[in-house]
């Protein structure tokens, strides 16, 4: 089947169960297929696909096909985790959930597919079962390859698959969503075809029915432009005295056109077929005179935008004036709305600099690169000083998204001089609140070009002034924020001006919270880093601002990442990537593309991240600071778990020389340090590693967080021989656990038993080492977990532990054991996975073979548990 087009089957029209009916066409609801027939009935369709654009009932159909009767199993599909793998599955099955993400190979794929298509049939042999996936365009490939492989096998088994979405729409349908559709019968019911031929019929019976009632008809149609029944307004507009207009509207109530809603006294469907009764010229002046009629009744002007956004022609003066004050308002709560005001502005004034600069404002939560594009047009036919400070300050916050621009700083800073030249010796207001604004973009774009900590410093001033309720104001003091913290000195202080803009107001721009989100997370805080990017996240997808929710995603993923959430990590990176395709957002997808390739580095895909990398690693010059080094950082990674240690050395010397040519002393922005010291130890570079430590450790006393000082015992423990290092590595241990970094954690256990091992305490090495192994498995870091693996073998410690259990047991086996392992009794994990008992004692046979043990209790160390889901037995006692 051709994967760009779908079969379109159009259904009978009829109404949903519970929507009202009768016999006046107009008081019906949009017209709805008929249910498909669900099996057990003979020719009933195994698979049913609803198309429709958003809001034209698809999730209503879905509840209604499920309330028929048969068992349902449901999942709604998001953006955000259209990158976990199986995880519509996992909603429909929530027993078969798994810790974390590991690579998703081919054999591991099919034993997933395996394991769920036996707890289905295991379902349908207790009665029929419906399977839903709502929004279907973002469902993982995993899932509907599980649905694939269920129909493909589910013989005559009452089995029926619904699955809604837009298909037709980005991104484009899956090609085993088109393989599904051709394993068995289906049908396709398009929603937005039924809705057209149910507007076409609807304006049809309003035209024969105003055929002889032409005053009604004036009347139902100045309703449905006004969106009001005050007489004073809707005589007018129908060509009416005031006094006539009561009569018309008590019919036009009973014929149930006119409700008793104040703000929708006529629905939006029935407006539109009474708009369509009109000819082009005759709508376009009734929908002049309507927008005047509420100009003058003082109506709010967002109400009179949405008719004047309809008009050909904006002839009159006040009509521009009333879209700029509904754009502005629009902004506060709707950036998408300012932006369609704004460009119907445009159009009417196409060589206006000051409309085209509005615009680009309302455009740069949507899309940076777009905003800029339009920032540098209207530039040239700018000659207002004023007005082109405000271009300036526009293309700078647009900078921050799609990456440094060199010639910004140059620019603004002119902008300052020229503004205040202007100005004079006692600005207004108006040139202050601007001036304000140019200085603290300028100060952002300098922070985040890698300028020179002294450079912005001297700039901004020692204290930030009074914080008023200015947007200006919040950047400045998230300038100060950021510079505080990669000055390295006083982290309470940094991390309060961090919180005096995360609790201020939130205005239009994301960038003050994210670089507050950032020092959060440089001062061990990833619990409130998380939590402001996510915050601010689902803020901007709230308002439709795709390009700021990308870069919150983006920032959200990198501090999942520190705290050892791959998984989480993953798909913030993926969601960040997918928002950013092909915009020119060049420092969301600089961001998330090294968040997404070292979580693929530590989940053992190194060939996958060295090509991303390498990709990254062409364009870092041009790259913001922090940008440059979490690349370099990722870079180095990647190099130091593929073993190509020279290679790794030098990413992670050329990390340290940026962050010191940019004058930042902060140990936590650079976290590699750590292990260029041991490689510089391990090539008999001592003098020039113990150089590095005293710069570092020094630096940690100055920015004293449990992570930092963690990092520097584990540094000092590297250079001192095997017998001295127990002492500095217990205690960073303690450090370690206390700080939100797994992934050092890990290898201070890792190091620990090293040390424990050569000294001949293998007893204590071989403990440290399962719990590395343990906690390295448990965050998905697959590279250190093979090493703390070969390093429990050398301590003559047994290797079958999770990694084995994950790698060598089958998928059954597996499921079997973890639910063993949570202390589920046998009886209990035959209820949970639909299978017998025997079969459970035959695979807990295999386990403890495979696993070189031989109690059920000592399962609890050699696999992660799992937790029963609820559905077993309630008469089993417990185990």
């Amino acid at each position: 089947m051709d994967r760009k087009t779908l079969p379109m089957v159009t259904m009978p029209m009829a109404a949903l169960p519970g929507e009202p009916s009768g016999s006046d066409p107009q008081a019906a609801p949009a017209a709805r297929p008929d249910l498909p027939a669900a099996p057990p009935e003979p020719g009933a369709p195994r698979v049913v696909l609803v198309l429709g654009a958003p809001g034209t009932g698809k999730s209503a159909l879905l509840a209604a096909m499920a309330g028929r009767g048969s068992r349902t199993l449901g999942a709604v599909c998001t953006e955000a985790q259209a990158a976990t793998e199986y995880g519509a599955a996992r909603q429909m099955l929530p027993a078969a959930r798994e810790p974390g993400r590991r690579p998703a190979t081919a054999g591991r794929a099919n034993r997933v597919i395996m394991e769920l298509y036996r707890r289905t049939i295991g379902l349908l042999a207790h009665g029929p079962l419906l399977l839903t996936v709502d929004d279907v365009h973002w469902c993982d490939e995993g899932t509907l390859r599980w649905l694939h492989h269920l129909l493909q096998r589910a013989g005559e088994r009452p089995l029926q698959v619904v699955l809604a979405g837009v298909p037709r729409e980005h991104p484009p349908p899956s090609p085993v969503l088109h393989d599904i559709l051709a394993a068995c019968p289906h049908e396709i019911l398009d929603l937005d075809l039924a809705g057209r031929v149910d507007r076409e019929a609807r304006t049809e019976r309003l035209r024969r029915q105003f055929r002889h009632h032409p005053t009604l008809e004036r009347v139902a149609v100045a309703v449905a432009l006004l969106q009001r029944t005050d007489a004073d307004l809707v005589g007018p507009l129908a060509g009416l005295p005031p006094q006539l207009v009561a009569p018309p509207l008590d019919r036009l109530r009973r014929m149930g056109l006119v409700g008793d809603d104040p703000q929708h006294p006529v629905p939006p469907a029935v407006a539109d077929g009474l708009l369509a009764l009109l000819d082009r010229p005759e709508r376009q002046e009734r929908l002049t005179h309507a927008a005047r009629l509420l100009s003058d009744a003082a109506a709010p002007a967002g109400r009179i935008a949405e008719l004047l956004l309809d008009a050909d022609e904006l002839a009159e003066p006040w009509m521009l004036d009333l879209l700029r004050d509904a754009a502005a308002e629009a902004l506060l709560h709707s950036a998408a709305d300012a932006v369609r005001i704004r460009e119907r502005i445009v159009r009417a004034e196409p060589q206006s600099p000051e409309a085209a600069i509005d615009y680009a404002e309302a455009l740069v939560s949507i899309d940076a690169a777009a905003a800029r594009g339009q920032m540098r047009q209207a530039l040239p036919r700018t000659l207002d000083t004023r007005l082109k400070a405000r271009a300036l300050v526009g293309l700078g916050l647009a900078a921050l998204v799609t990456g440094h621009e060199p010639t910004v700083p140059y620019l603004l800073q002119d902008a300052v001089e020229t503004l205040r030249r202007a100005a004079g010796d006692r600005p207004r207001v108006r040139d202050r609140t601007l001036l304000a604004a140019v200085d603290s973009t300028l100060a952002a774009n300098a922070v985040e070009g890698a300028a020179t900590y002294q450079t912005v410093r001297s700039r901004i001033g020692p204290e930030p002034g009074p914080v008023v309720g200015t947007s200006s104001a919040h950047r400045l003091l998230a300038v100060h924020a950021l510079t505080t913290a990669y000055e390295g000195v006083d982290v309470e202080r940094a991390v309060g001006y961090a919180r005096q803009v995360l609790d201020g107001p939130v205005h239009g721009e994301s960038w003050p919270r994210l670089a507050a989100a950032r020092v959060l997370l440089l001062a061990d805080d990833t619990a409130g880093a998380i939590a402001a990017a996510e915050g601010l996240a689902a803020r901007h997808q709230g308002r439709g601002e795709p390009c700021a929710e990308a870069a919150a995603r983006a920032a959200q993923a990198h501090a999942r990442w520190e705290t050892g959430d791959l998984a989480g990590a993953e798909r913030d990176a993926a969601t960040a990537l997918r928002l950013a395709d092909g915009r020119g957002w060049s420092a969301v997808t600089w961001s998330a593309g090294t968040t997404q390739a070292v979580v693929q580095a530590a989940a053992a895909q190194v060939t996958e991240a060295t090509a991303a990398l390498d990709g990254l690693l062409a364009q870092a010059a041009a790259m913001p600071f922090w940008e440059q080094v979490q690349a370099l950082n990722a870079a180095a990674t990647t190099a130091y778990w593929a073993y190509e240690h020279d290679q790794a050395l030098a990413l992670m010397q050329r990390c340290g020389r940026v962050v010191e040519e940019a004058g930042v002393c902060n140990p936590a922005v650079n976290s590699w340090w750590l292990d260029e010291i041991i490689l510089l130890h391990r090539i008999d570079r001592d003098h020039d590693a113990h150089l590095r430590l005293e710069q570092l450790e020094e630096q940690c006393r100055r920015w004293s967080t449990p992570r930092t000082r963690g990092m520097a015992l584990l540094a000092r423990a590297a250079l001192l021989p095997h017998h001295a290092q127990m002492e500095p590595l217990l205690a960073a241990i303690p450090e370690l656990v206390a700080s939100p970094a797994p992934l050092n954690h890990v290898k201070a256990l890792l190091m620990l038993g090293r040390a424990l091992t050569i000294v001949g305490d293998r007893a204590a090495a071989r403990r440290h080492l399962r719990d590395a192994m343990v906690l390295s498995n448990r965050r998905g870091y697959t590279k250190l977990a093979v090493n703390c693996r070969n390093v429990l073998a050398a301590a003559g410690g047994r290797t079958g532990s999770q990694l084995s259990a994950c790698g060598d047991l089958s998928a059954s086996e597996r499921a079997v054991a973890r639910l063993a392992a949570g202390g589920a009794t046998n009886r209990q994990i035959a209820a949970e996975l639909f299978i017998t008992v025997r079969t459970v004692e035959f695979h807990l046979t295999n386990v403890y073979r495979r696993l070189g043990i031989r109690r059920r209790d000592a399962l609890a160390d050699a696999i992660e548990p799992m937790p029963l889901s609820g559905r077993d037995d309630p008469r089993e006692g417990p185990g």
